[in-house]
């Protein structure tokens, strides 16, 4: 049976009704519906009828590389300099560190005409919303130390647990009480049985990975992403072989996955999908928990990203087997958590046997190596920062949304940020969105892989004080203030009618073809607002899949070389 929201982009895809019957059903659904109607259409074909049945101006279009005039050259050489005045000393620094700093944050993708402004900014302090750079520029960051950063730079309770740690200087290999309480707290937030601290969140899914392989003896892992085919640079195509690449969270997945489940040790997916409201959908995870618990497949949820910025206790009342958690959890330090169930945690040490007794630890093991995976450092920030969460977020009784949870509030921030955006664009007619989840936000350039006019927006954006790193990807933590928002959203105005009064945005050539069209540029509805796009511009999301793929295929050799899987 069909949902309203596809019946209706079904009979108006399907040009069956008129434009008044169209208008009818649109304007029955609720605000949310409409816009994922008008996505649907718009992906559907590129275009969207003109339901009030008058024709609007389709949206501009960004410039490309190939597009640039030496007009539009002459423009860039004087913001070239503009900015080079503007950060001298970072861009001296940028310069000088090249032949010894290997820095994999450099611009992947440089764009001829913008070489002059692609360079790091050099930092020389975080604190709070803000950071500073060598020049004596102060900026508000939005880019959440990539969404690490939950309570903004340096909170005072975090820097008071990191000196109280420092004082008491405890060994990184070894038992302490503060790794007990941590643990306890995590579970006590999260309703996991166990835990374990892991360097990194890419640790803690490889950690998982292991467990899985350990608890089945099955090698082949599900995963959803684009491909699976290899296309990293040195990774063979054999690293990739115990991986079952799934396009979408569908039925067509559930049937893969219940045909092959003799195979599969276990299923990785994102509950939240780095953000995304509703999908996976809360019917498949349902599904999907079913069917691994009858199979015996491991259930392994990726909070990489969206641990911990939505809500402590996970989506539609479900437990996976086991959970990672990444740098959140530890302030930003390099720490990463897999906790789960004890049946499979119990594998890293043979679970909680006692002397006195008959008891003993499981025979059955796996390994798990790693120096400073319980640094005291991290414990402590770990613990401090659980603490903040369990005092400000949700209690665990009262449901999100009862306004005494931080997680909500970030949210409401948010979506004020996304929604008062999203009304200037279209005002203004150009071809940008702000694609909104909880405390995550996304500015997306429609018909734009990363193209000059969306990186002059971004170096213009540095110049109105807010800070991306250049990315899309953007996060609000709870130090920013009602005033910082109020300046981001004036530094994107000002940037983007810079940009609008420069020709940077043009006319689109089918306007003149097309009579009763138009090009609707909505923000994705929270169930899409940070699926893949259609073209390669989410080339860092499919990096970090290829690196995880060879890190797992890696991993697993040497499990077998071991015998140990």
């Amino acid at each position: 049976m069909l949902t309203p929201v596809e019946d209706v982009s079904k009979k108006i895809l399907s040009k069956q009704i008129d434009k008044q019957d169209a208008m009818r059903l649109f304007r029955s659904l609720d605000k949310a519906s409409q816009l994922q109607v008008l996505e649907i259409v718009r992906r559907a074909d590129g275009t969207a009828p003109a339901l009030d049945g008058k024709r609007a101006t389709r949206p501009l279009k960004a410039l490309a590389q190939g597009e640039l005039t030496d007009e539009h050259r002459v423009w860039i050489a004087a913001l070239v300099e503009t900015y080079e005045r503007f950060v001298p000393n970072s861009r001296a620094h940028a310069l000088e560190q090249k032949a010894h700093v290997v820095d994999p944050r450099r611009a992947a993708h440089p764009i001829r005409d913008l070489k002059p402004l692609q360079f790091q900014i050099a930092w020389t302090l975080a604190e709070g919303a803000y950071v500073h750079d060598a020049d004596g520029n102060r900026y508000i960051d939005i880019s959440g130390d990539i969404g690490a950063n939950l309570f903004g730079h340096r909170p005072s309770f975090l820097i008071d647990a990191l000196r109280q740690s420092l004082d008491q200087g405890i060994p990184s290999v070894g038992h302490s009480e503060t790794i007990a309480r941590a643990c306890a707290l995590f579970c006590g937030i999260t309703g996991h049985e166990r835990a374990l601290f892991t360097h990194s969140g890419a640790d803690a899914l490889l950690s998982a990975v292991r467990i899985a392989r350990a608890a089945t003896g099955r090698r082949k892992l599900v995963v959803f992403a684009d491909n699976g085919v290899s296309t990293t640079a040195g990774m063979l195509q054999d690293f990739a072989d115990p991986l079952i690449v799934l396009d979408d969270a569908d039925t067509a997945s559930l049937d893969t996955i219940e045909q092959r489940a003799g195979e599969i040790a276990g299923v990785l997916i994102e509950p939240s999908r780095s953000g995304q409201a509703g999908k996976p959908s809360a019917e498949f995870l349902k599904a999907l928990r079913q069917l691994t618990i009858e199979k015996s497949i491991a259930l392994i949820f990726d909070e990489t990203i969206a641990g911990f910025r939505v809500c402590t206790k996970g989506r539609a009342d479900l437990r996976p087997d086991m959970a990672a958690y990444g740098e959140i959890v530890g302030g930003g330090l390099p720490t990463g958590v897999i906790a789960g169930a004890a049946k499979y945690m119990d594998l890293i040490d043979g679970g909680a046997w006692r002397s006195g007794d008959d008891s003993e630890p499981g025979a059955k093991r796996t390994g798990m190596a790693g120096t400073h995976s319980q640094n005291p450092l991290n414990i402590a920030a770990a613990l401090a920062v659980l603490g903040e969460i369990e005092k400000r977020g949700c209690d665990g009784v009262q449901a999100c949304g009862s306004g005494t949870c931080f997680q909500c509030s970030l949210s409401e921030k948010t979506a004020r940020l996304a929604d008062t955006l999203n009304a200037f664009f279209a005002e203004e007619r150009l071809p940008v969105a702000i694609d909104a989840f909880g405390s995550f936000f996304r500015v997306r350039f429609v018909d734009s892989d990363r193209a000059v006019t969306e990186a002059l927006f971004f170096t213009l954006l540095r110049m109105e004080g807010v800070e991306t790193h250049f990315q899309r990807d953007c996060f609000l933590s709870t130090a920013h203030t009602d005033e910082d928002i109020a300046t981001v959203i004036a530094g994107v105005k000002a940037s983007l009618s810079n940009l609008k009064r420069s020709g940077f945005f043009r006319e689109r050539a089918e306007d003149a073809t097309q009579d009763a069209a138009v090009q609707v540029v909505a923000p994705l509805p929270a169930a899409t607002a940070f699926a893949p796009p259609p073209q390669s511009g989410n080339a860092t999301r499919r990096n970090e899949m290829e690196r995880l793929k060879a890190l797992l295929a890696a991993d697993l050799a040497l499990a077998e070389e071991s015998g140990n899987y």
